[in-house]
């Protein structure tokens, strides 16, 4: 297995890694730590300068990753720890090393800008919730002792188990709750809340789904429980995950543009900014060696 984990100076980057080394990783995992050392903009003239200030900026990186390698050699005895630093944006430069390495996981901490912020100034997480080809975490502790696996069916959130199934042992004893939500058409008002106005057929779909879901779950070696709710669906999905304190939110991603994103919204982007928990985001299909592995796995494994 190959993980991809964005290093700078901030605390947010030492949760990331910190929750890397308290997982179970299969022996023989490759960790990448990575930082990025933004391109310099002159404009004054002064290159000189920038150039100086790009390279001091470049040493304390250095600096950062022995340690957070050394730390990471330490808690997960069985992972080959590598350290790079490059120039470039964070997010571009976390998602060309990930598909470079053919990576499986990407992981970055939360700088907790919020959904203000986030959405003027931009955000690395979201940007690689967005855009990057593997599953992303984003750490917002250093620990998972509870898990909410929201599913609605499609592709991606489908592929959920095989994928976590084929990081053997990172996730799993981990207890879950699978979620999935009817959303209820049209809008919504405080005073029109009853799950009663909803569709019956709805509801009972996503009844379905979620017991489906955590049925795979249990045969793949979890502890699960299954529960539908109506209503938004990030909010459900917020609001569950307080209620039964996970600290990890799994979900997918439907890959939508950045346009089309703006305009209509994404769960898993809603789910990111609003969170006060880790979140794992698995985008589009598992791919074919992920669901081999699993397979194996799975095989030889029985429960």
């Amino acid at each position: 297995m190959r993980i991809v984990i964005g290093v700078d100076r901030s605390s947010a980057a030492t949760m990331a890694c910190e929750l890397v080394g308290s997982r179970t990783w299969p022996i023989g995992t490759r960790v990448s730590l990575v930082a990025a050392v933004e391109p310099a903009v002159d404009w004054t003239g002064l290159a000189p300068a920038q150039a100086d200030a790009a390279e001091t900026e470049r040493e304390a990186l250095e600096l950062v990753l022995a340690e957070r390698a050394a730390a990471l050699r330490r808690v997960g005895p069985g992972l080959v720890v590598e350290t790079a630093v490059e120039t470039g944006r964070a997010a571009a430069v976390l998602m060309a090393r990930a598909d470079a390495e053919f990576a499986d996981l990407i992981v970055v901490g939360s700088r907790g800008l919020g959904p203000a912020a986030s959405a003027v100034f931009g955000s690395v997480s979201a940007e690689l919730v967005d855009h990057a080809r593997c599953p992303v975490l984003v750490a917002r502790s250093p620990s998972v002792s509870c898990m909410l696996l929201a599913t609605d069916g499609t592709a991606s959130s489908r592929s959920i188990p095989s994928v976590l199934a084929a990081w053997r042992d990172a996730f799993r004893g981990v207890p879950v709750e699978v979620l999935s939500v009817a959303p209820r058409d049209g809008f919504v008002t405080p005073w029109a809340s009853d799950p009663e106005d909803a569709p019956t057929g709805e509801l009972a779909l996503h009844e379905g789904i979620a017991h489906s879901v955590a049925a795979e779950m249990i045969e793949l070696g979890w502890h699960a429980a299954a529960v539908a709710k109506l209503g938004e669906p990030s909010r459900q999905i917020i609001d569950t995950g307080r209620e039964c304190g996970a600290d990890l939110i799994v979900t997918g991603s439907r890959g939508i543009g950045t346009l089309r994103r703006l305009v209509g919204g994404s769960v898993a982007h809603d789910v990111l900014l609003h969170a006060r928990s880790s979140v794992l985001v698995v985008r589009g299909q598992v791919p074919a060696r992920i669901a081999e592995r699993a397979s194996a796995f799975a095989a030889l494994n029985p429960v």
